[in-house]
């Protein structure tokens, strides 16, 4: 029977559709196969062999019929599943194919890349994460100072208080004034976190562009020139802007800047000239050295440049609505 049953799993194994397993079915379970031959001779044997080899053919008998269903299982599950094939490109999301397309902040972001160069300013990194003293202590802005309550603010620790996410990318201020000599002209971009709740004109993560010129002789009207030079060339030379006086610790005088949206100014954001604390902080001679810094969102100049009237809508995943810019 070790034959039979060898002979039997080599047949099986080469079956491979139902045509094919029915043959063995036949060969090995049918009425001439070696089980029925053999079950004809039982009759005829004594009662201990016939009840031996009884046992025997039933046992195989057993075997061959899970083999065989067990390998049309196997091929029923086979079908119902095309194989995958890695090699094949995807299938795009929409009926037909589509490229990528930027998103409105990172227009608006490649943009401000190109005008800022165009002026030579240099583009820096900052980090994300930020200590108090250059987030706050180094700009003005001591613990006890209530400016710090314009910036709702997220702790890493609550109860240390000395590591953040930055609320600005101002903090980059006081680093490159430490690490580099004047005269120097550059922009500071990334995102911000601030605790406060969403809604159509705020969000608690926002990008945020960071300026800051320090050289000799560096003065109001240097600022007031290149503002109004930037943001015109990014949102057109007919935009309306205005400067409006404001406070803030690290900069004196302050001022906001606004631009006029679907007839409402709406405030891009705050400039001034850096304080001389702020230059001594960072190493800088205030006597022989001045400067100006301003900052402003991305998002911001997305909703004016593009007509958007709720800012959230750059977040939500509506790749129709954003493709449209």
């Amino acid at each position: 029977m070790e034959n039979i049953l060898k002979d039997f799993n080599n047949q099986l194994s080469k079956a491979q559709n139902q045509n094919e397993i029915e043959k063995v079915r036949v060969q090995f379970l049918g009425k001439k196969s070696f089980i029925t031959e053999n079950m004809k001779t039982l009759p005829n044997l004594s009662a201990e062999k016939r009840g031996q080899l009884g046992k025997d053919l039933n046992s195989l008998k057993l075997t061959f019929q899970e083999a065989i269903n067990k390998k049309v299982d196997n091929l029923e599950m086979a079908a119902k599943f095309t194989p995958i094939d890695v090699s094949r490109p995807g299938k795009p999301l929409y009926k037909e194919s589509r490229t990528g397309h930027m998103h409105p902040s990172s227009l608006v972001l490649k943009e401000t890349y190109r005008v800022f160069t165009e002026l030579g300013f240099a583009i820096v990194d900052s980090p994300e994460i930020e200590d108090d003293w250059h987030n706050f202590e180094a700009l003005n802005m001591p613990e006890i100072h209530p400016a710090r309550e314009m910036q709702d603010t997220f702790y890493i620790d609550k109860s240390n208080k000395k590591l953040l996410p930055r609320t600005h990318t101002s903090g980059m201020q006081v680093r490159f004034m430490k690490q580099n000599n004047p005269p120097f002209k550059i922009i500071v971009p990334g995102k911000v976190f601030r605790n406060e709740n969403e809604d159509a004109t705020h969000s608690w993560t926002f990008g945020q562009i960071e300026g800051l010129v320090v050289g000799e002789g560096v003065s109001v009207t240097d600022l007031r020139g290149t503002l109004l030079e930037i943001v015109k060339k990014q949102l057109g030379p007919e935009t309306e802007i205005r400067f409006r006086a404001s406070y803030f610790p690290y900069t004196e005088p302050s001022m906001e800047i606004d631009a006029k949206f679907k007839g409402k100014w709406l405030e891009l954001g705050g400039a001034g000239m850096v304080h001389p604390q702020v230059l001594i902080n960072g190493g800088i001679d205030p006597e022989k050295y001045s400067g100006f810094a301003f900052g402003w969102g991305v998002e911001r100049l997305a909703v004016i440049k593009y007509g958007i009237t709720d800012l959230r809508e750059l977040w939500r995943p509506k790749f129709d609505y954003l493709e449209q810019f």
